[in-house]
């Protein structure tokens, strides 16, 4: 993308932000921003809201502006119901023809008739060398948020998807861990992390209703079934992508029981479940809701916590 002397200009000469970075989620009906801002040498969260979907560029100009935002570093991230993730064979190419071959098996998996924006990483199991995780959405979508962040005032660095920024929200660690996020109303996402970096993802469809079940309907079959998934993925990256067992089981979910839920899943799978707290310093009193990770993850995007 080419960039005009004019906006150059004004763009080298501007004021600097006293803001860190500003991270954002695009999701289906809402677009959540989470603003970070460097205190005494220290990384903290100090923002957090939401804007609505529908003409979220004006809303995120305006938003932008009223928060002296303007020239703030930033990172996006797709929730996971804007793309599709897929695990498949790596081509035998070189690495410079990997994406051009790439766009063909997308489209044999997918049957889409739309243009779509491709990318991919590794997995770092040195088992699962053969694979690649693979990254579809509409190359529309991506073109409109690019604009509407630019046109916002905001300094935007990368563009990416949730199970990629959630890993930014925990400590390094040798240890595995799984988080097992949902939004509301919406899919549950299952993440190995390890170090910081995703070596397994996916997608737990049936539980889109889980904010509406009481206690009681929790443990009539909702927590054995989850837990069954649980215990499979970490069967699976055992044995599989040969790696030590998981040690910890983060949740963040679209539900006011998770203590219910947390105690029972432990004492089917025996690991240590735990409610998800971010590691980074809150000076916000707007609650940890699931909706606020895949902004926040981006906004933190790997960066020193402390200077």
């Amino acid at each position: 993308m080419q960039i005009g002397w004019r906006e150059f200009i004004k763009s080298r000469f501007s004021k600097a932000s006293k803001f860190h970075s500003v991270g954002i989620e695009i999701g289906v009906d809402e677009c959540h921003v989470s603003t970070l801002q460097k205190i005494k040498g220290q990384i903290n969260w100090v923002k957090q809201d939401s804007l609505p979907i529908e003409n979220w560029q004006t809303s995120l100009k305006t938003y932008v502006q009223n928060n002296n935002l303007t020239n703030t570093q930033c990172n996006v991230a797709f929730s996971i119901s804007k793309y599709q993730l897929l695990q498949l064979d790596r081509p035998a190419v070189e690495d410079a023809e990997l994406n051009q071959a790439l766009q063909w098996a997308v489209k044999e998996q997918l049957f889409s008739d739309d243009e779509l924006a491709i990318d991919y990483f590794d997995t770092p199991a040195a088992s699962n060398l053969t694979k690649l995780n693979v990254v579809a959405i509409s190359k529309r979508e991506v073109i409109e948020v690019r604009n509407g962040v630019l046109k916002a005032g905001l300094a935007l660095n990368i563009i990416g998807v949730e199970e990629l920024a959630t890993c930014n929200l925990i400590a390094p660690s040798d240890d595995a861990i799984i988080i097992l996020k949902q939004e509301e109303g919406g899919q549950l996402s299952l993440n190995i992390i390890k170090q910081n970096e995703l070596y397994f993802s996916r997608r737990l469809r049936g539980y889109e209703n889980l904010a509406n079940f009481s206690p009681e309907e929790l443990k009539m079959g909702v927590v054995d079934n989850l837990s069954l998934e649980i215990q499979r993925s970490m069967d699976y990256f055992e044995s599989q992508l040969r790696q030590a067992p998981v040690k910890k089981v983060y949740i963040s979910l679209d539900t006011i029981h998770q203590d219910v839920l947390a105690d029972s899943i432990k004492e089917v799978i025996f690991v240590s479940v735990e409610k998800f707290i971010p590691n980074v310093p809150q000076n916000t009193n707007k609650p940890i809701a699931p909706s606020s990770l895949a902004g926040l993850g981006a906004a933190i995007n790997n960066a020193s916590l402390i200077a």
